[in-house]
């Protein structure tokens, strides 16, 4: 599908003109027109165009407020605007970059120049937009975890912090559930590791799919999955946890000719922002010896963290299995 390109002029016949350029260029197949700078920012706004050609004098709102309501929105800024300007004065000009334009083209123009700049312009903001496409990649990766798609323990622990400081601010409470797969090293070692990606795999779904979008829910190292609930009481917390205890129990792993069921144990704290303040470290401490307790106990069921729970008994969940 060809550029998008929004022509902004009070002259419906200086915009014909502008398009009928264009056209020469393959590059250019769709239009969008507007008669003054107010329009165009809000046609600018809904169909996000891959260039805008503007005029800068026009009646009421032109080109130079046009620039200044699209610097109220960041993100249109990376949206190359190229002003159309009769005025040969060269500080107007400078005015006009300093404003936010990309370039400039002055009136009447020359058909050859036009294009070339717009062509220089349309393949810079191609660029551009590839450039940020990898860096969200990027960022995506350095903060998912590659086996589950879920996020990992950096993010976690950054989050953690967040949500902490945050329910310490507004008293809304919080809390976190942790879940680790029971016996996982049997799978290994009795199916094979393929086996053991795919439980990990079906888990991580069932989990994610079973909380709401403003939770969050991590691969927090292992078989050990993270669950970050924000707004959320001890007792809506054992709720959620006791539900995806159910589900993950009831779920059939299947690779090849073999099938499988595994349950896990989970262990939660909650959070209110009173008493005591905790550390980020010492809030986690506290969900891993509820999640100890639970498989010391017999797995597949749901403990709370209660100061009864002795920091000394955890050896450490990670080698329970």
């Amino acid at each position: 599908m060809g550029a998008l390109v929004l022509l902004v002029d009070d002259s419906p016949t200086i915009r014909s003109q502008i398009r009928l350029t264009l056209e020469q260029l393959p590059e250019f197949e769709r239009f969008v027109e507007a008669g003054d700078g107010l329009q165009a920012f809000k046609m600018l706004a809904d169909t996000q165009p891959d260039l805008v050609l503007c005029d800068l004098i026009m009646p009421v709102f032109d080109g130079l407020k046009f620039l200044a309501l699209r610097a109220t929105r960041p993100d249109l800024s990376h949206i190359p605007v190229i002003m159309l300007t009769a005025e040969g004065d060269s500080n107007r000009k400078v005015e006009v970059l300093d404003r936010g334009a990309s370039d400039y083209v002055t009136k009447p123009f020359n058909e050859k120049e036009l294009l070339a700049r717009v062509r220089v312009h349309l393949r810079l903001k191609l660029l551009q937009d590839e450039l940020r496409q990898a860096n969200m990649r990027l960022e995506s990766l350095a903060v998912t975890d590659g086996l589950t798609g879920l996020f990992n323990r950096r993010y976690f622990d950054t989050l953690l912090v967040s949500e902490m400081q945050r329910t310490l601010r507004y008293k809304t409470p919080m809390a976190v559930i942790l879940l680790d797969v029971d016996h996982f090293k049997h799978v290994n070692d009795t199916y094979g590791h393929p086996m053991g990606d795919e439980v990990l795999r079906n888990i991580s779904r069932i989990v994610a799919a079973g909380v709401r979008s403003t939770d969050s829910v991590a691969r927090f190292g292992g078989e050990e999955i993270g669950i970050v609930l924000t707004q959320t009481d001890l007792p809506g917390a054992i709720e959620v946890a006791e539900r995806l205890r159910q589900q993950v129990a009831a779920f059939s792993h299947t690779l090849g000719d073999k099938t499988i069921q595994k349950t896990a144990s989970f262990g939660i704290a909650s959070f209110d922002g009173a008493g005591t303040p905790v550390s980020a470290q010492q809030f986690v401490q506290r969900v891993d010896q509820a999640l100890y307790r639970a498989k010391k106990n017999g797995r597949n069921q749901v403990v709370t963290w209660s100061p009864e729970l002795s920091p000394g008994e955890v050896e450490s969940s990670l080698s329970s299995g």
